[in-house]
């Protein structure tokens, strides 16, 4: 009776380990709620771990864009207040948060794959965010090409 609380136990618990967390929405602007909670969403995010992958530059333009939604709205709270031009202007503002956060929250995602290592028939988990993958990458190619043009000297 013991072993087999023991392996329900076990079995429970690698459900637990190989478990999901649930996933956020990417944080976006929409006009229909109050644009200064909306606003300081956004720059809590952006000082998130969720968010780290993220340049400097892209953040930068980020919060250029919040300064400008800021001043445009001025003392509305609401961007339905604004005028029509203004308020194109703050949803082409809120378009490019959006994407740049979305963009660096798909950077920031965790990947973890099963690997081998040379000599080991034991899997080991290797983990590794999307941009950390996308750079190892990089790096390797460009590691390869020059050392493409030195073995040709060689022969």
């Amino acid at each position: 009776m013991s072993r087999l609380t023991v392996i329900a136990l076990l079995g429970c618990l690698s459900f637990a380990v190989h478990a999901k967390p649930t996933a956020e929405a990417a944080v976006t602007l929409t006009a229909d709620a109050p644009a200064a909670q909306q606003l300081t969403s956004v720059e809590n995010a952006l000082r998130s771990e969720e968010y780290s992958e993220m340049t400097l530059e892209n953040r930068s333009r980020v919060q250029a864009a919040l300064n400008r939604i800021r001043v445009k709205l001025g003392s509305n709270e609401r961007v339905d207040q604004l005028p029509p031009l203004q308020r194109t202007d703050v949803f082409n503002d809120q378009e490019l948060i959006n994407t740049l956060m979305s963009s660096a929250k798909e950077d920031s995602r965790m990947v973890c794959r099963s690997e081998r290592p040379t000599g080991s028939n034991r899997p080991q988990r290797v983990c590794a965010t999307v941009a950390q993958r996308r750079i190892a990458t990089e790096s390797a190619k460009n590691m390869m090409r020059e050392l493409q043009p030195a073995q040709s000297n060689q022969r």
